[in-house]
């Protein structure tokens, strides 16, 4: 059973295009609000950073977005985010929107993370936080050596 964190959030004016629907660039703040909230309950990320942790531990390489259908002021939407891949250098975690009242699929989407050394090259996963990311992918784990 793969380990998926759920968010609601709400369709704010500010998110609306002069089409009265949410911009689709905010689809991608939506995912990024996903991806936090899930790498923080995984504790792969930490708020506030401890000390003399480095400034960053990862980059995202890509993100992929398929839009289904609009979104309106004042509506609800969840957010589903979950580990799809995890290799040796880099991850995948994949999203889903659904509208809360009615559970219809709004986006769905996915973005890869490559982890980064101190000098922001990309470096293998640490062994705790590889083993958290394998752990959270349930029955589904797999491995590309990335």
């Amino acid at each position: 059973m793969t380990d998926v964190t759920e968010w609601d959030l709400w369709v704010r004016s500010t998110d609306l295009d002069a089409d009265g629907i949410v911009n689709n660039a905010r689809y991608l703040e939506f995912f990024e609000q996903g991806r936090l909230e899930h790498l923080a309950r995984l504790g792969v990320v930490r708020r506030p950073r401890p000390p003399g942790a480095a400034d960053r531990s990862f980059t995202i390489a890509e993100v992929r977005c398929r839009y289904l259908a609009p979104l309106r002021h004042r509506e609800t939407v969840t957010v589903r985010a979950w580990t799809g891949r995890v290799g040796e250098r880099s991850f995948a975690l994949a999203y889903e929107l659904l509208r809360r009242d009615d559970g219809s699929p709004v986006a769905e989407g996915s973005s890869a993370q490559v982890w980064l050394d101190v000098e922001g090259h990309p470096t293998p996963l640490p062994p705790d936080i590889r083993e958290v990311l394998v752990a959270s992918m349930g029955a589904v784990a797999e491995e590309d050596g990335r």
